[in-house]
């Protein structure tokens, strides 16, 4: 490639200053998505499994798969089938689409997940600071600045090519990995550390909310983004997040929030306050002293920080019935996207 330099692939992978052993790639084909849910179908009425999510059906969404890790690399795969799709055919002025992050712009987006997975691959990245760096946050957040804007320079299609060899050089090697290796504990963007395995979900929320940052700049239809397996598998993760929401929220002892999402991917779910913590509640209850609806895309776009809660409320993207100003921050509490 033109702009990205050497892409051998080093034996070792590298994310804050820890690495890890991992097997070197070898280059086979791209698997087919997966689901990465079980779902128990046909529960009784009125009962909760597991977190108490209902799909639309009834049916109620578990958890991901324990043992392997291979529905989660498989749906990563999707996404980023997708984003070169999406990407593939666009002029100058499709790179330079503004998305909902600041500062960034399509290629941006698309060179943030080409020069991370380098970093996890463990290819060089050359010294660089950025000019501009206001919008920056945390620590996190520098780092993607730094190397978002050392490949502002570049074309959209020496961005798409990183992007296209590193995402297939970092799949096939997680691919290789063994159980003891995705056992291993990685620093966590989110803080902290998790295993490996934890590490890769965490990736896959990555993907699917930047590929509806590009779907969104680009004008596409968000509905046909999230109904996929891994934009239901995140939407659903998502929503277990809900008792968290009410607790580090401020809601009191006894509040019950039920959240209804619409059509294409029905959803309902529940939390309340019960010993100062936030713990699920069952769903078809009735029991809700505030009850929030909004439409899958909405709520995703929240839930990862791209739209203000508060703002959504205003103008009904989100509606509420009971107290808005405490469903703003249980919506902020929420997200936990650094």
């Amino acid at each position: 490639m033109t702009a990205g330099g050497d892409l051998r692939p080093p034996a070792r992978l590298h994310l804050g200053g820890i690495a890890e052993r991992v097997p070197e790639p070898r280059l086979r084909g791209r698997r087919e998505e997966g689901e990465g849910l079980h779902v128990a179908h046909d529960p009784a009425p009125g009962s909760v499994v597991g977190l108490g999510i209902l799909d639309g059906g009834g049916a109620a969404l578990g958890c991901a798969v324990a043992n392997s890790q291979a529905p989660t690399i498989d749906a990563i795969a999707a996404c980023c089938a997708r984003i070169d799709a999406m990407c593939a055919g666009l002029d100058e002025a499709g790179w330079h689409r503004p998305t909902a992050l600041p500062a960034w712009d399509v290629k941006d987006v698309v060179g943030h997940l080409g020069s991370l997975e380098s970093m996890l691959l463990g290819l060089d990245e050359p010294a660089h600071e950025p000019a501009a760096i206001a919008h920056v946050r945390n620590p996190l957040g520098h780092l993607n600045e730094r190397m978002v804007d050392r490949r502002r320079s570049w074309s959209g299609a020496d961005v798409l090519a990183e992007f296209r060899e590193t995402t297939g050089l970092r799949l096939e090697q997680l691919r290789n990995l063994d159980e003891a290796a995705l056992a291993d504990e990685v620093p966590s963007p989110r803080g902290g550390v998790v295993g490996q395995g934890d590490f890769i979900a965490i990736r896959l929320w990555d993907y699917v909310v930047h590929e509806l940052d590009i779907g969104e700049a680009l004008g596409l239809d968000q509905d046909a983004a999230v109904d996929t397996p891994s934009g239901r598998r995140v939407l659903d993760e998502m929503l277990m997040l809900l008792p968290r929401g009410l607790a580090k929220g401020g809601a009191t002892e006894g509040t019950c929030v039920a959240l209804d999402i619409g059509p294409p991917l029905p959803r309902r779910t529940a939390a309340s306050v019960q010993a100062g913590r936030g713990v699920p509640a069952d769903p078809a209850a009735g029991k809700a002293t505030l009850h929030l609806r909004a439409s899958p895309v909405v709520f995703m776009r929240v839930a990862s920080g791209r739209r203000d809660g508060a703002t959504a409320i205003d103008c009904g993207e989100v509606v509420v019935d009971g107290d808005a100003e405490l469903a703003a921050r249980i919506l902020t509490a929420m997200n936990v996207i650094p």
